[in-house]
């Protein structure tokens, strides 16, 4: 059910991305994205219908490695279908795996349902605020 997104599939996750966050993602943008981020998809009648990517990274203050995620949606009419446990089951299992020491995510304030998840699946809020400086 759960599959990694591939190159054949870009069309269809750029579709994807600009619904469920409104980003204009171009394809040379996607390009450098993918090399970077592993991408997990689940499909619909070969319409991508929940996705969330994931980065390896590593804390060399901390000597651990850990998954940044990002990007984590499902379409609107396949919301409450369990899509987004899918997609955590699978990285779970990928963590305990790859010997991941910890999950790191952000969120918006505004995403209520997502925090909710979020917390139903052990993610503790961790006390920082973030600061952006845009130009």
């Amino acid at each position: 059910m759960i599959e990694t997104l591939k190159k054949k599939d870009f069309k269809t996750y750029i579709d994807f991305i600009n619904s469920i966050f409104g980003y204009e993602v171009t394809k040379e943008n996607l390009e450098k994205y993918y090399k970077e981020n592993m991408v997990l998809i689940i499909k619909r009648n070969d319409k991508i219908v929940a996705s969330v990517s994931l980065k390896e990274e590593f804390d060399y203050i901390k000597n651990q490695k850990y998954y940044y995620i990002n990007n984590l949606g499902v379409l609107k009419d396949y919301r409450r279908e369990g899509f987004a446990s899918i997609l955590f089951d699978e990285i779970d299992k990928m963590a305990h795996e790859n010997k991941i020491e910890y999950l790191l995510l952000t969120s918006g304030n505004q995403r209520r349902a997502a925090h909710f998840f979020y917390k139903s699946r052990n993610f503790k809020i961790k006390d920082t605020t973030v600061f952006i400086k845009l130009y």
